[in-house]
């Protein structure tokens, strides 16, 4: 008996120890299809070179189909109402607009600014984001571009969007 434990005790130390799963490479989709409706959704995301936020696209489809561009600093921020937030690609001259801050993040989601910030993430090499946020606080950071259009168009067109166009929605017709 004495001799099983030991020799049991002997090969569980001997077992390699599994290392814990590498997180994927930046801007790798992350899709989802509901079982329900067969719908895809999903997001494509980078962490900032400091390490201090992370930037995703995301496609939402819930009532309607929404793309939105997310800013997560790694501190959060507080709920807020909309604030200044710029995105700079390859020292071009920055994009900005205010955007919502619900809690934790940073989101924009209007189509024409999600168009063009999609696009021009797309194709960028270096990103950097400019926020100020609920505390009047300066926040920056600065992710590597996708290696290719691929990952943010797919993410995109799970949502019926058109990749560089600004989807046409239909206007909904007051009910008497």
């Amino acid at each position: 008996m004495i001799l099983f434990l030991t020799m049991t005790m002997a090969l569980q130390a001997a077992a390699p120890v599994a290392a814990p799963a590498a997180p994927p490479p930046p801007w790798t989709p992350r899709m989802k299809t509901d079982p329900a409706t067969g719908l895809s959704s999903g997001s494509v995301s980078a962490n900032s070179n400091e390490g201090n936020g992370r930037l995703v696209v995301r496609c939402d489809r819930k009532v309607d189909n929404v793309v939105s561009i997310q800013f997560i600093p790694k501190l959060g921020f507080t709920a807020s109402t909309p604030r200044p937030v710029s995105i700079q690609i390859d020292g071009a001259p920055p994009l900005g607009a205010n955007w919502d801050f619900p809690g934790t993040g940073a989101f924009v989601a209007d189509d024409t600014i999600v168009t063009t910030l999609s696009t021009a993430i797309a194709h960028g090499k270096q990103i950097k984001v400019h926020a100020i946020d609920p505390l009047n606080s300066v926040v920056d950071a600065t992710f590597p571009g996708p290696a290719s259009e691929a990952p943010i168009r797919q993410v995109i067109e799970a949502c019926g969007y058109v990749f560089g166009q600004v989807p046409v929605r239909e206007v909904k017709k007051p009910e008497k």
